[in-house]
């Protein structure tokens, strides 16, 4: 049963993380995944126009390059705490602090972002990639 609980952990992390969603089948299940669906595509249409963008420390922010609706401000909070969310679980199964999870991901998320979207530098420096 731990090892199905693991390998499930695990995988989820990995599918947030890659921007997906996880079906749960559990009661009201698929309104949740619709609405993270939502949020992605929200976020995804910021990160195009460049208003929001990836950072060093594993979350999305505002670039400060434009205006963001309300929708897109809350679709990416709905974003961030669902990261938050899988790197607190994963620092607790590898024993490490939260953020150093995060600035892992977050790396990795800048490493693939696509050219022309706006990333921000452990410096805090935003560049378009």
């Amino acid at each position: 049963m731990m090892m199905k609980k693991t390998i499930f952990t695990a995988i989820s992390a990995v599918a947030l993380l890659a921007g997906g969603t996880l079906a749960v089948a559990t009661f009201g299940g698929t309104n949740a995944t619709a609405q993270a669906q939502s949020a992605k595509s929200i976020v995804q249409g910021a990160i195009n126009k460049g208003t929001i963008g990836e950072t060093a420390a594993g979350y999305l922010a505002e670039t400060g390059s434009g205006s963001v609706s309300a929708a897109e401000r809350s679709a990416m909070n709905e974003v961030n705490i669902g990261r938050k969310s899988v790197y607190t679980r994963l620092a607790r199964e590898q024993n490490v602090q939260v953020d150093v999870v995060a600035a892992i991901t977050g790396g990795k998320q800048i490493a693939k972002a696509a050219p022309g979207e706006k990333v921000m530098d452990a410096s805090g420096s935003w560049r378009t990639k």
